[in-house]
């Protein structure tokens, strides 16, 4: 399996996927806490699917990811609040939402999203990431620039992984992740804007289709 297949949307969170307010800018010394904070966590699952296959190992993994990824922002972003920076405009579909359907959403979300990195994650535990650049990015971010190359296969192309970044209340979290140029928010939200505008499926197509690829068998 190629890492760009691991990180893209279709692998990371299974082909479907299918996240506010921020300040203008992130400091550089923000920049910097949040690469300590990518490397840390990566490090900290990396370590945890080392270890032999159990259920005390699963939940260590999950919370280890929640403490990781900001799967409420995630959502509020795939569906377009705000939009993901590499849409310059779009349909806050968000607030068209109910409130239990924002939380039905997001826990369907979470729940492919732990399921597809415990799957993914182990097949790259042969790569090597190197941290290249970080620095200030749209919407207060922090991106954070990442090559990974394959240990085994050292003459295939490094691939390159951005996370974003963001400071919440406790702490920092990922709110986004670019790999080859291919946003994770944006291609979500391209996905289900098409599904709430056409005739037949909308939000309950949604949740069809994510109840499908987490019942999905590996």
């Amino acid at each position: 399996m190629k890492l760009r297949t691991f990180f893209s949307i279709a692998a990371l969170m299974s082909g479907l996927v299918v996240a506010g307010s921020f300040p203008a800018t992130a400091s550089a010394d923000e920049a910097t806490d949040a690469q300590a904070f990518v490397q840390t966590q990566h490090s900290k699952i990396s370590t945890l699917l080392r270890q032999p296959a159990s259920g005390s190992r699963d939940g260590q993994i999950n919370t280890a990811l929640e403490g990781f990824v900001d799967y409420d922002e995630v959502t509020r972003r795939a569906f377009g609040k705000p939009c993901p920076p590499a849409i310059a405009s779009c349909t806050d579909h968000w607030s068209q939402l109910t409130e239990p359907q924002k939380t039905e959403v997001r826990g369907l979300l979470k729940q492919l999203v732990e399921k597809n990195y415990r799957k993914n994650i182990v097949k790259t535990l042969d790569y090597d990431v190197s941290y290249k650049s970080a620095k200030t990015g749209a919407l207060g971010d922090s991106r954070i620039r990442t090559e990974a190359q394959n240990k085994l296969k050292p003459r295939d192309p490094a691939v390159q992984v951005d996370y974003f970044v963001h400071t919440q209340t406790g702490g920092l979290k990922v709110v986004d992740i670019v790999t080859e140029g291919s946003s994770l928010t944006k291609n979500y939200y391209d996905q289900f804007h098409k599904m709430l505008t056409t005739d037949g499926q909308g939000y309950p197509y949604i949740v069809k289709k994510l109840n499908e690829k987490i019942a999905k068998k590996d």
